[in-house]
């Protein structure tokens, strides 16, 4: 279970600056990349230098420069409050330049994300949850064209107990997701106002949700309905999420992408430990093709899947880099 050095100060330092519970947890989640570090050294991060704080951003595994500021952001934050408990009156990270923290992030344009890297380095960080869930449930195969498998998504689709989403667009379809997927749902439902950054005052401006039994819910505005969001409030998120993470190729296609070599890796795992070759036949992809609503080839009354184009993403090479799974495709 992840832990916290130093834990009631940390605490108490969420709870006196933070009322957005979201908020929280992104910051928590810092805190429990830098306990391991502040262990070895037997002293609280606010006394690190600025190499040591730059060994914390680092082990964070930022996925941009831009996440790795954000991380820092949040790092300054707690060493100016914690000037008190300080033995320096300096904070080290004050002042430092944008091009200080590029050399934590990987500079390699990521076109597809493992589950780690999506849920850890991007969904856990984000500071709404009807962000959260927007993603995770294109990382499971949930988004229709112009995302119209997740507009009428509703309360009373989602079967909170056997973690099943009904999908009115499939004609009643029953989709499976884990645990995890069902609380970010969850939270998005409950979601009552929505946190955007303003880049000025580095502070977050709350406003509210319209609230409905919808999972997914429209920004209060005088011209805004009290029913299903429009398509284009779904592309905003996404590009302010794209842009917030400065990661140029996180798009729908490409979470839908990875979630679909995700269910490969799922597959092969499963052959390794029954013993069998590490090979995924066209059995498979018809799985994969089933549950991502992939396009199927028609010819002469017959349809099936083309797995010439499943393979540009489901390969042996995005498997081992992603899972490092030696695989024949």
């Amino acid at each position: 279970m992840s832990r916290l050095y130093n834990e009631e100060i940390k605490e108490k330092f969420l709870s006196e600056n933070y009322e957005n519970e979201q908020t929280r947890k992104t910051i928590r989640n810092v805190f429990y990349k830098s306990e391991p570090i502040e262990n070895v050294l037997d002293k609280d991060l606010y006394n690190f230098n600025l190499d040591e704080i730059g060994n914390v951003i680092k082990n964070s595994n930022p996925l941009s420069a831009s996440v790795a500021r954000s991380t820092g952001r949040f790092l300054t934050q707690y060493i100016t409050w914690a000037a008190p408990y300080r033995k320096s009156n300096l904070n080290p990270v004050k002042g430092v330049t944008n091009e200080w923290y590029d050399q934590f992030s990987d500079k390699t344009k990521k076109i597809h994300f493992s589950e780690d890297e999506l849920f850890n380095g991007v969904i856990e960080q984000l500071e709404n949850a009807q962000d959260q869930a927007l993603i995770a449930l294109i990382f499971e195969g949930i988004i229709g064209k112009g995302f119209s498998e997740l507009k009428p998504l509703h309360y009373n689709h989602i079967n909170w107990n056997t973690n099943e989403i009904t999908v009115p667009e499939r004609d009643g379809e029953k989709v499976q997701v884990s645990d995890r997927v069902m609380r970010y749902v969850e939270q998005a439902y409950k979601q009552r106002t929505y946190s955007t950054f303003n880049e000025e005052t580095q502070n977050y401006n709350e406003r509210e949700l319209l609230q409905s039994d919808y999972i997914f819910k429209n920004i209060k505005s005088p011209r805004a309905k009290n029913g299903e969001v429009n398509g284009s409030v779904f592309y905003t998120r996404m590009n302010n999420i794209r842009e917030a993470f400065d990661l140029e190729y996180l798009t729908p296609n490409s979470i839908r992408q990875s979630g679909m070599i995700k269910m490969s890796a799922d597959l092969l795992k499963e052959k390794i430990e029954e013993g069998k070759e590490p090979k995924l036949e066209y059995e498979d992809f018809e799985k994969i093709g089933d549950k991502y609503k992939f396009s199927k080839v028609y010819n002469k009354g017959y349809s099936y899947y083309n797995t010439t184009l499943l393979r540009e993403f489901v390969n042996p090479s995005t498997l081992k880099e992603l899972y490092n799974i030696d695989a024949e495709v």
